[in-house]
């Protein structure tokens, strides 16, 4: 019976082969979407889920709230680990970590020169309870005895293959490690990496008595108010105890011994939250060196997979019930022979069985073409996460909705066909008075997610050229940046080395200027309050502070509203603020604010103010413009800032060649890695582009599967109406009034999507813009332009079935 079943299935197949290939693809095509969603959600879903204890487990982060401006931070305070500890009970362990950059670390060898690695990560200093909260596998040592002692390091195997290529683990035990070159260390463990998706991504484990008693990190002290993210504490609670209640202990502890120091800051408090294991990698407001993901991103993509098969499905439908016309006959005989409603039903839900089974071969064609295209839009270390039996599930899980979801609808509706009525030619597919009302309605619903696509597209991709190409305040063309390595900086050697670089640098004649500083756009500035004493009392405010030399202003082209440039010095004595800063202390025009001085926190020596720029952007459009001093202090001057003396790239490489000879000459063991400063610009903005590009995709899938609906309603009203096109046409019509016949349908469900998309897509992207401080205004044209193109892309779609129903010689119909 299931063999003739499939034989029949398999004939019906072939002989409908061109709409079995349109279901095909948009079936496989909407099933690839949701298949690559379905991995890269359940990927980020697996962080640290099956890690022993994890409900039990919890990261210490930190909020702060700074002149009613609140932020996150993965760290807390170092002493706070040692504290919890000896003062609040239901707790079983407490681990405080330091994160840990290694500038170069050397191998030595029985013979030769030592292997020199440099710039090491994943280091982290800690005790031996580490190992009590993440359960590794030891291939060698004893985890009793761990991290006890100074100058102790434990490697995971495939650290320590890198180290030790060749070696077992027990070979490896024992051998020593030279820290920062001179800091000798000795392998005391060896453990098995992680096989999982896991917060816990180090490396190499340090004792953390090596660090604070090799004074190797600077200002590594255990002061309350220091809170950096790279001090990071994680405790396991007892099975009894409550989070809320401990969270208000520890809080009362932290804000007991830090009191006094906080207090130093001004308006700014502190708060610590207890962040459960399974939110750590989705924590996107506590960052640290760990990859995060929103949540709300990924239900964001949950939902665009099951409108992206829904759509799938809905094309589906309107192509099969297209079919049911030239199926009448087969329906009406098998009918008369006795076949049974569910024995139809049963029929067509296997064909849909079988098309949804070659959909999901097909989309996996797809998937494999996307990895292989656009893996860079892949979550890190998504290729290294491997669950067949999950993957297995949900492909059968998928087959089985899809088939009973698309299958349902068309098999029931050819139940109800008479028999007699269709043998004797009397065949009429519709429903109640209304025809086609179902199947117009899915077109229009397909239509308007379509619309909505579009439109958010070209608003998204307004605002991001908007973001790329927007004035920042400065010039930025023809500009590379060189950053010198901070271990040179510290070295005795180098000391002063960058300033007589920078005047070799000027001299080339392909080098229109040269500056020592950090850039205008870009992440490195510090901040502190600053207290200005004027006629109207005490203004105090949160100063962003960026170091730079005298040429800076000029070679960015900065405007200069009052005063004069920076002098050049070795400590700070004098600032040039931006104009939001003038503002902000009260001065009501730029000259005003020259002369004034500010007041650093924690500094007695007020500093003068001598010049005032105007404003440039100095982070991305969805942060404001913060109050700014520009200032400058050799010892923080690291940064090189080159413009090119000409604008034509083609001339730039021969100037880059000769400054990397002096750089080599004055920096002889470390490489010469400019950056372009407009790529370092769109670095920026790379989740909005990766976004942007995301959209874009789903835009073409949810147009394409829009288009092989619409060709499905277009073949059916063909073949409904090939008699009054023929009749029509023997009474002298034109083919392009019978195009124009056919396809006014079609434009008017069109029409009605856009003005329902319209406005959802208004507010959904109103909603986004209002995460920019500096955005684009919504204008009529974005969606005039996609109204057209929706109704551009629908006469093409149609028109080959008009124009064929048009053309057709009126005697064979």
């Amino acid at each position: 019976m299931f063999r003739n079943y499939l034989k029949i299935a398999v004939r019906t197949l072939w002989r409908n082969r061109l709409f079995t290939g349109l279901n095909v693809l948009g079936l496989s095509i909407g099933t690839a979407a949701c298949w690559l969603i379905f991995q890269i959600v359940s990927y980020e879903l697996s962080f640290d889920a099956d890690h022993p204890n994890a409900d039990r487990i919890y990261k210490i982060v930190s909020q702060f709230n700074f002149e009613g401006k609140a932020s996150g931070n993965a760290g807390a305070p170092k002493p706070l680990a040692g504290a919890i500890r000896k003062e609040i009970g239901g707790i079983e362990t407490v681990v405080g970590l330091h994160e840990q950059y290694v500038t170069s670390l050397q191998v030595p060898q029985a013979t030769g020169k030592p292997i020199v690695f440099e710039d090491i990560d994943r280091v982290i200093a800690t005790t031996g309870d580490y190992f009590k909260l993440v359960p590794y596998r030891w291939l060698a040592g004893d985890v009793a005895n761990q991290l006890t002692k100074p100058n102790q390091v434990v490697l995971t195997k495939s650290r320590a293959e890198r180290y030790f290529p060749n070696q077992t683990p027990a070979q490896m035990m024992g051998k020593t490690l030279l820290y920062w070159d001179t800091l000798a260390v000795e392998v005391t463990g060896i453990v098995a990496d992680l096989g999982r998706s896991t917060s816990f991504a180090d490396q190499e484990f340090l004792s953390l008595t090596t660090i604070q008693k090799g004074n190797l990190v600077k200002e590594f002290t255990e002061v309350w108010g220091n809170t950096g993210s790279n001090d990071q504490i994680y405790l396991l609670a007892e099975a009894t105890a409550d989070p809320d209640q401990l969270s208000r202990k520890i809080n009362v502890l932290s804000a007991t011994y830090s009191a006094a120091e906080l207090k130093k800051w001004g308006d700014f408090s502190r708060k610590h939250q207890l962040l459960s294991l399974r939110d750590v990698h989705f924590g996107v407001d506590f960052t640290d060196n760990n990859r995060k993901a929103n949540r709300n991103v990924l239900y964001a993509l949950l939902g665009l997979a099951v409108f992206l098969l829904v759509l799938a499905i809905i094309n589906y439908v309107n192509l099969s019930t297209a079919q049911l016309p030239q199926r009448a006959k087969e329906i009406g005989i098998k009918k008369t022979l006795g076949s049974r409603r569910t024995q139809l039903i049963a029929n067509f839900l296997g064909e849909t069985a079988l098309v949804t089974l070659l959909a999901c071969v097909v989309a996996y064609g797809w998937t494999q073409f996307f990895n292989n295209s656009f893996g860079d839009l892949l979550p890190e270390g998504i290729e290294l996460y491997q669950n067949p039996l999950q993957t297995l599930g949900f492909v059968a899980l998928l087959i089985i909705v899809v088939a009973l979801l698309s299958g349902w609808y068309p098999g029931l509706l050819i139940t109800r066909f008479q028999p007699t009525q269709i043998l004797r030619g009397h065949l009429s597919v519709s429903i109640g008075e209304n025809r086609f009302t179902l199947r117009k309605s899915l077109i229009v619903f397909q239509f308007v997610v379509a619309q909505v696509f579009i439109i958010g597209t070209l608003i998204w991709n307004q605002q991001l050229h908007y973001a790329l190409t927007a004035d920042l305040g400065f010039k930025r063309e023809a500009i590379f940046t060189v950053q010198v390595p901070w271990k040179l900086l510290e070295n005795p050697a180098y000391k002063g080395k960058q300033f007589a670089l920078k005047q070799e640098f000027k001299r080339l004649p392909e080098v229109g200027a040269v500056s020592l500083g950090n850039p205008p756009f870009n992440q490195s500035f510090s901040s502190n309050t600053h207290k200005y004493k004027g006629k109207k009392g005490e203004v105090e405010r949160n100063v962003y502070r960026k170091y730079v030399d005298n040429d800076l202003i000029r070679l960015y082209g900065m405007k200069l509203l009052a005063g004069r440039n920076l002098q050049i010095s070795d400590t700070t004595n004098e600032y040039v603020i931006n104009a939001t800063a003038a503002r902000a202390f009260g001065f009501a025009n730029p000259q005003e604010a020259i002369g004034q001085r500010l007041t650093e926190n924690g500094s007695s020596k007020p500093i003068p103010i001598v010049g005032v720029v105007s404003d440039f952007h100095t982070a991305s459009f969805s942060q404001k413009i913060e109050p700014l001093a520009l200032m400058t202090d050799k010892n923080s001057l690291g940064n090189f800032n080159i413009r090119m003396a000409s604008n034509n790239p083609a001339d730039w490489q021969a100037g880059i060649q000769k400054m990397e000879k002096l750089w080599k000459r004055t920096y002889p063991n470390s490489s010469f890695d400019y950056k372009f400063y407009d790529d370092m610009i769109e670095q920026f903005y790379t989740s909005e582009r990766t976004t942007a590009r995301i959209v874009n995709l789903a835009t073409i899938i949810a147009i394409i599967i829009s288009c092989l609906g619409l060709f499905g309603l277009a073949t059916l009203t063909a073949f409904q109406r090939t008699k009054e096109i023929g009749v029509r046409k023997v009474l002298g019509a034109s083919v392009a009034s019978i195009v124009s016949l056919l396809s006014t349908d079609f434009l008017k469900l069109v029409l009605v999507a856009i003005v329902i998309a319209s406005p959802i897509a208004w507010w959904a992207m109103n909603r986004w813009l209002q995460d920019f401080a500096y955005k684009i205004d919504i204008e009529w044209w974005v969606f005039a332009l996609a109204g057209g193109l929706a109704v551009g892309i629908a006469l093409l779609t149609v028109s080959f079935q008009s124009i064929k129903a048009a053309l057709m010689n009126p005697v064979k119909s």
